[in-house]
């Protein structure tokens, strides 16, 4: 066997575990073992925000639409990879660290910035739709 055959196969085999280790490393969240609710210091926030809607308002275009039901708090940190998908997108990260909701809607469960930033605005909903922006039930 000649020597780039030899050097092309060595590389193969530490190639191959770095793409795993890679995988791994942008592997689903376990938000349920995050949930920040259990936390007595964001029981009041929770007990703000849990069960009621969340809508997602594009300010340029004033188009509001339904994304879910809340049901957890967590806190990721930047650059933490944020989906939920059996294959993560390696570019859906945390844009700060600190907060994150988790909501759910017949397409299943998702991670999203608690505090958006322009000139998207996240709306929490309560059953009467009266409407309160996030940041400030954040501040």
């Amino acid at each position: 066997m000649d020597k780039k055959k030899l050097l092309h196969i060595d590389i193969t085999k530490l190639i191959l575990p770095l793409k795993a280790s890679i995988r791994d490393a942008i592997a689903k969240i376990d938000w349920e073992k995050r949930n920040l609710c259990e936390d007595s210091k964001y029981k009041s926030l929770c007990a703000e925000i849990l069960d009621k809607k969340l809508f997602g308002l594009n300010t340029i275009a004033n188009f509001k639409f339904e994304k879910g039901k809340i049901i957890a708090l967590i806190n990721l940190k930047k650059g933490e990879n944020m989906s939920l998908l059996a294959d993560p997108d390696p570019s859906y990260v945390a844009k700060y660290t600190g907060e994150y909701l988790v909501y759910k809607n017949a397409d299943g469960v998702f991670i999203t910035e608690f505090v958006t930033s322009s000139p998207m605005k996240h709306l929490i909903c309560d059953n009467s739709n009266k409407c309160v922006d996030s940041k400030k039930i954040k501040s």
